[in-house]
């Protein structure tokens, strides 16, 4: 019982309206019948309200509601705490993007005095695991429903936690002390769903501007080689077309003795024109060579199966890439993709660095 009552959080005194939650026990020797007390919890809005105030005012000045922990970017593990009957946890799976999240589930019940100390189990039991996050959720309900999320024990458990603390306790008008020293602090499951995917919404959002933008950059790279060839045909041209009028010009005012001498002097012209005009467009060709080359450089280089050819494998589970030991466990089938073919393997053994 002494466990119970400081697990309660209520300093008990003559004269106050309570609810006691346990069981009643006959001892069978003398028959004697006891009620064992598993729980305590005040009757009546203001002796809620002053155990809320006061809690509040001691865990402010300890300094409980003032460290905040980020959520790293891109989180992977994700540690829930919630009930496995009703809407609340379909909610917040049904919200997460489609971003591969590993999510580590504990069933545990977020209602009553019964619920404390599944709950601080729960906490305890992530805290001994590697998650990038945890999450507390339930839905609505009435006022008093919330009050198990205002016990100074529960509250204790996620001051200095390891990882992040989201908590999403429905739709409330007070905001529960729990709440209040979590890193995170939400309405709705589907809110906390929404806030674990921003970083990979915005990762998302950037991937597809820069394909954008890499696509806009060889369009516009090809026009500009497209004008420049048909700049260079007109070019050709153009000079052709002004050494026929100046051979023409030439035959006009000579006479058909020289003509033999002019028909040289044009010949040499022409040929001297013609390796002019190949070697111009050697060069423009070459540049355009170079300048596909480049493009194509660029765009090979993102492709991550080149890396095969360099003696890099690509080990996949159920056809997702797999980037650290911790997406797998013993005795999981994978595939290792190598330059000329595909390893099926069965894990035996993990050994981090």
């Amino acid at each position: 019982w002494n466990y119970h009552y400081r697990m309660c959080g209520i300093n008990l005194e003559e004269g106050m309206h309570i609810i006691i939650t346990g069981k009643p026990n006959v001892y069978a020797p003398s028959g004697r019948l006891s009620f064992v007390a598993s729980f305590v919890e005040l009757v009546g809005d203001g002796a809620l309200k002053k155990q809320y105030e006061e809690l509040k005012a001691r865990l402010e000045k300890q300094g409980a509601f003032k460290r905040k922990l980020e959520i790293r970017k891109y989180p992977k593990v994700i540690g829930v705490i919630t009930s496995k009957h009703g809407e609340v946890i379909h909610d917040f799976l049904n919200n997460l993007g489609k971003y591969n999240f590993k999510i580590e589930f504990i069933d545990s019940r977020v209602e009553g005095g019964e619920a404390l100390e599944d709950l601080i189990f729960s906490i305890k039991t992530f805290k001994k695991r590697t998650i990038d996050c945890l999450v507390v959720i339930r839905g609505g309900g009435a006022k008093n429903a919330f009050d198990i999320f205002n016990n100074e024990a529960l509250i204790r458990e996620i001051i200095d936690y390891p990882y992040p603390v989201i908590s999403g306790l429905g739709h409330h008008q007070d905001e529960t002390l729990f709440a209040m020293a979590s890193d995170y602090s939400v309405s709705t499951p589907t809110a906390a769903a929404h806030l674990l995917n921003s970083s990979w919404d915005a990762l998302m959002l950037e991937i597809k501007k820069q394909e954008h933008s890499v696509f806009e950059k060889f369009n516009t790279l090809l026009n500009a080689t497209t004008h420049k060839l048909e700049t260079t045909e007109a070019n050709i041209l153009n000079i052709f077309s002004m050494r026929l009028r100046e051979i023409r010009e030439e035959v006009k005012h000579t006479n058909f003795e020289k003509f033999n001498t002019l028909l040289n002097a044009t010949t040499h012209k022409l040929e001297t024109t013609e390796a002019n005009i190949l070697n111009i467009f050697s060069m423009r060709l070459k540049e355009i060579k170079e300048k596909v080359i480049h493009i194509k450089k660029q765009i090979n280089y993102c492709n991550p199966k080149k890396q095969l050819k360099l003696g890099y494998s690509i080990l996949r589970k159920d056809n997702k890439i797999i980037k650290s030991i911790k997406n797998i466990s013993k005795d999981d089938l994978i595939d290792l993709e190598l330059l000329d073919g595909i390893i099926k393997s069965k894990v035996y053994e993990k050994k981090p660095r």
